[in-house]
């Protein structure tokens, strides 16, 4: 990186050099270890593409060396994570519990089937404020006021929904 004054990191290159040190114990106090040193290289490498000027460097670099080691850090869980998941589908002896997993599986697809078509028997309205309540999350007095209905209307469709639901597990 070019130290010049056309260049929004200049400033930010000469307070990254003095405080590298500084950078290095914290990517390792932060758990990245024998990576602290790759850590503030790749915080580096990210100074070039740095826009505009920072009000304040050292807090700015610190925020980066730590998003760095979380994204490392994340990186890691992701990667063990997925070699588990292969390393366990690739076991035979574990046919049993991808199975059983399977059939979990199947019985929440069935059942949410079941719970979609018992909304669509009941009809609008009870159907259509069951949905924007408990999945969209709008609250029962903005779905009075979204349908031209009172409060206790509202609270009567979504108590048929939820009867019919707990019916629904009631046969089951």
């Amino acid at each position: 990186m070019q130290a010049s004054p056309n260049h929004p990191a200049a400033g930010l290159e000469a307070v990254f050099n003095d405080i590298r040190d500084i950078l290095v114990s914290r990517a390792a106090s932060m758990g990245a270890g024998g990576d602290a040193e790759d850590v503030v290289q790749d915080v580096w490498l990210k100074l070039a593409s740095t826009a505009g000027p920072i009000a304040n460097p050292q807090a700015y670099l610190m925020r980066m060396v730590y998003t760095a080691v979380l994204d490392r850090q994340r990186g890691r869980l992701r990667g063990a994570t997925r070699d588990t998941a292969w390393s366990y589908l690739g076991d035979p002896s574990n046919e049993g519990m991808i199975n059983a997993e399977a059939e979990r599986r199947l019985i929440a697809v069935e059942t949410l089937d079941a719970v979609q078509k018992r909304l669509d028997d009941l009809g609008d309205p009870a159907a259509v404020l069951f949905r924007r309540h408990r999945i969209d999350g709008v609250p029962q007095k903005r779905l009075a006021q979204e349908h031209g209905m009172g409060l206790s209307t509202v609270e009567k469709h979504l108590r048929r929904a939820y009867a019919a639901i707990v019916d629904l597990e009631g046969r089951a």
